[in-house]
Order: structure tokens, then sequence, then C-alpha cells
């Protein structure tokens, strides 16, 4: 078993810190797929932190972790990383960076569905994705609104979008 310090940031921006006692590392999916990618697709703090602490022990840190991971809700990141503990200190420090991995299982991951879109929708930038979903009558964007939403999850933060109304905008495009 792979244990990981949570830190965490809501989308409230309520901080907290907790431990995930089972598996954890990425490339053994059950943590990506029943906590993370389940937490990214919320944007109701209280179901987040429901969620959280079906899956955790809350207010904790473990010395034997061997991962940390910053999930931060706001932004819509997800940063992984070796832990340290200096058992001196008492104190606890984020090591070698490994969200590559994280980013790598997502990509590993995909489906026919991811594939079919992204060829689809390869030549189009996400501005011009957008324009082409809300210029659809309703309910017949469905390819398009899935290739936004793979986007979204592979640029870790770096292309968000939100629904207004009936409309979909970007809130972050870099």
């Amino acid at each position: 078993m792979t244990r990981s310090n949570l830190h965490i940031i809501l989308s409230n921006g309520e901080t907290l810190k907790c431990v995930a006692d089972s598996s954890s590392a990425p490339e053994q999916g059950y943590f990506v797929e029943e906590v993370i990618l389940p937490l990214l697709a919320l944007h109701h703090p209280e179901a987040e932190l429901a969620l959280i602490r079906q899956h955790c022990t809350m207010d904790e840190q473990r010395s034997n972790a061997a991962y940390r991971y910053e999930l931060d809700l706001q932004s819509r990141q997800i940063r992984f990383y070796e832990e340290n503990y200096n058992e001196g200190k008492d104190t606890f420090k984020k090591g070698l960076d490994l969200t590559g991995r994280y980013l790598s299982y997502l990509k590993k991951t995909e489906t026919d569905t991811d594939k079919f879109t992204k060829r689809q929708f390869k030549y189009l930038s996400n501005k011009e994705l957008v324009g082409r979903v809300n210029g659809l009558p309703e309910g017949k964007g469905d390819d398009e609104a899935h290739e936004l939403h793979r986007r979204s999850l592979l640029a870790n933060g770096a292309f968000i979008y939100r629904r207004k109304g009936n409309s979909l905008i970007i809130i972050k495009d870099e």
C-alpha cells in the first residue's frame, strides 16, 4: 500500500490536510479514478469534503507516506511529489516533482471516444471549440463537450471553463 499525505484547497478556498490510506500511486489507478477525477468534477465544497472524508483520514499527516498530493480545486491543478519526513525535526518536506506520472496515467487511460474527439478537433483552439459549442443547439455538442473536458483534465489547471447559463465561458487558457 502506498500512502500519501494530501494538501487540499477546496473550491471555496478552505485548506485541509489528510492522509490517503488506500493505494495512491497514480499508476495503480484507484486514487486517480475514485478520488481525484470525481473531485475535479465537483464544484461544491460540501460535496468535495464528503468525498474526501470517504477516502482519507482527516487532519493527519503520516511519516511513512511515500507521496504528497497538492490538490487545488480552485485552480483545478493537481501536483504530485515524493514526501520526505525529517524525524529529527519532525517536519515534512515535498521532494521530487512527480506530477508527470499523474499526467501520464491520464493519457494512458484514453478511451476510444477520447481518441476520436482528439482527432476530430485537433485543429481547433480551446476558444474556437468553446465558440463551436456555444453556437450549436442545446444537446448537440456532446463530442465537443467531451473534448473540452479531456483538454481541461490534461491541462492540469492551465485550461478552465465553466457553464454560465446556456453558454460555456473560458476562465483560464494558458
